[in-house]
């Protein structure tokens, strides 16, 4: 898979070129010290990948996400981490903190691959491997019912009622999970919503108690009950 690097600090941008050397099947095909510049050359090469640092001199190159022509996978880097949740709402694949390892580099990469293999428009004849104590069950698509968001991790429930963890981000199980089956109720939930039985109010408050064909049920909150009784309602 090509890569293009956009970093303004030199270091920081030898670090990633010596890094991504280590693994065969990525090749830095450009690199861009600004975010202008960046784009350019991401729209007229097309990588598969850009590196993306968010602090490029005085700009936050998030905001420029949009400025591309295609959809490449993205991850961002930086200092900090208050920009997390902006970099998933414009879709950034991945986010890393500065200095990068090549521990965090390879579970990025390997995140990404999984990402691209399980991209399929048949993902309901898919099974995905999940992780259970030392067990890795292959689990097919169509079974999970529920998935939470949970820090750094999402669990993963399926119509077993075996809960599962992972370390693919809410961001990315939208993007693998098929949507004629999945829907995304807040950025913390994804439920099968043929596996749906009912949902219910819980008395004055505003959260709701969502009722699963296996039994299980599942509390969510205001902004999730709002989509999925507009969801309901649209069917």
């Amino acid at each position: 898979m090509t890569i293009l690097i956009i970093e303004d600090n030199e270091i920081e941008m030898e670090n990633l070129k010596i890094l991504l050397n280590q693994f065969d099947e990525y090749n830095v095909i450009a690199t861009a010290d600004n975010i202008n510049e960046g784009i350019e050359i991401a729209n007229s090469q097309e990588p598969d990948i850009i590196m993306l640092d968010i602090h490029l001199g005085c700009q936050n190159s998030l905001e420029h996400v949009h400025r591309l022509t295609y959809n490449p996978y993205i991850i961002c880097s930086t200092l900090h981490t208050e920009h997390a949740l902006q970099a998933f709402e414009v879709g950034v694949s991945d986010y890393l903190t500065k200095p990068i390892t090549h521990k965090e580099l390879c579970r990025a990469l390997d995140r990404l691959r999984e990402m691209k293999e399980q991209t399929d428009p048949n993902a309901t004849q898919n099974r995905l491997p999940l992780n259970k104590g030392t067990t890795t069950h292959m689990v097919p698509i169509e079974h999970i019912i529920l998935v939470t968001g949970d820090r750094d991790y999402t669990l993963v429930r399926d119509k077993n009622n075996a809960e599962f963890i992972n370390t693919r981000r809410m961001r990315e199980w939208s993007e693998l999970l098929p949507t004629n089956l999945f829907v995304t109720l807040d950025r913390s939930t994804i439920v099968n919503k043929v596996q749906i039985v009912s949902f219910t109010r819980l008395g004055a408050d505003r959260m709701a108690t969502v009722s699963f064909a296996n039994g299980y049920q599942h509390k969510i909150g205001s902004i999730a009950r709002r989509r999925l009784k507009s969801i309901s309602e649209a069917t």
